[in-house]
């Protein structure tokens, strides 16, 4: 089941409170929180908080076509496809997506993992991240595609 909880965060001391949504990735434990939606941003940047869970995977190799993504780990480990190679990546690394750039991330460590994820231009994913927890099979492909998600079969993974 997915659910969305609000939670309080001040960006500019008390007056500049504003509510930071959390969406639930699904009965993994797993979270997404918006740090920055397009809309905040002038759609310059959208920017996320990725909780993965222990039993979290991640994405299988796939492409955008009309966004790139940066990815910063903050906690745990994660492996990183870069079209190419896999490499890990500690807390403090970053790695870049470019527009059309294939990857994947993948996490096989059983402890839980905390990436930044910064979208540009900003594209609003909230939608996106609340349907992967309750989609159905038949409607997942769909789902993708409706969200600028390209998955390649069979590539590094």
């Amino acid at each position: 089941m997915t659910d969305t909880k609000s939670i309080a965060r001040c960006s500019k001391g008390p007056e500049g409170a504003r509510e930071t949504r959390t969406i639930r990735l699904g009965a993994s434990g797993s979270t997404i929180e918006v740090l920055a939606g397009a809309a905040e941003t002038s759609g310059i940047v959208s920017i996320y908080r990725w909780r993965m869970s222990p039993s979290s995977r991640g994405p299988a190799p796939h492409f955008h076509t009309t966004f790139s993504e940066t990815f910063i780990v903050e906690e745990g480990e994660v492996d990183y496809f870069d079209g190419h190679a896999w490499r890990t990546l500690l807390p403090g690394d970053t790695a870049h997506a470019a527009v059309g750039d294939v990857h994947a991330l993948r996490k096989e460590r059983a402890e839980p993992a905390t990436l930044l994820m910064a979208l540009s231009p900003g594209v609003p994913r909230e939608e996106y991240f609340a349907q992967l927890a309750i989609v159905n099979e038949r409607d997942l492909n769909r789902l993708h595609e409706a969200h600028d998600n390209h998955f390649v079969d069979d590539y590094g993974r």
